[in-house]
């Protein structure tokens, strides 16, 4: 006599629900490291922000007074992280170069970036005629 089974036996079934869970761990550790990795890129892309905000006062207060003094070091809160900036100034004529470190604490440790610029020390407004909108 010939038996004529239909759907699956337990084994099957459970071995399909091991495989299933064995992948859905899997998504989900590949979800936990999507979302530190892109917490650090959104730091990383506010320290760059931030130093390029702070490059762009240095070459405003550079035209208005050439003799350029380095601020002390400034602390700003972004997104909920405390960045930390240092700037350095290097006069060599006929250059100011300017480097400025923008440091921040995140679970994977210390992380910083850094930027560099320079300009002219020619390169103050001597008229300030020549900034107003003409009509």
């Amino acid at each position: 006599m010939k038996k004529n089974l239909r759907g699956i036996s337990l084994i099957e079934a459970l071995i399909t629900l091991l495989v299933l869970s064995i992948g859905l761990l899997g998504l989900g550790q590949l979800q936990a490291r999507l979302w530190s990795s892109s917490g650090k890129l959104h730091a990383t892309s506010n320290a760059y922000l931030l130093g390029m905000e702070y490059l762009e006062i240095l070459s405003a207060k550079q035209m208005i007074d050439p003799d350029l003094v380095a601020d002390p070091p400034l602390q700003a809160l972004r997104s909920g992280t405390l960045f930390n900036t240092d700037v350095s100034l290097r006069d060599d004529e006929p250059l100011i170069e300017a480097e400025i470190r923008v440091g921040w604490e995140d679970r994977g440790g210390s992380q910083s970036v850094r930027l560099e610029s320079a300009t002219g020390t020619v390169s103050h407004a001597f008229d300030t005629r020549w900034l107003l909108p003409t009509d």
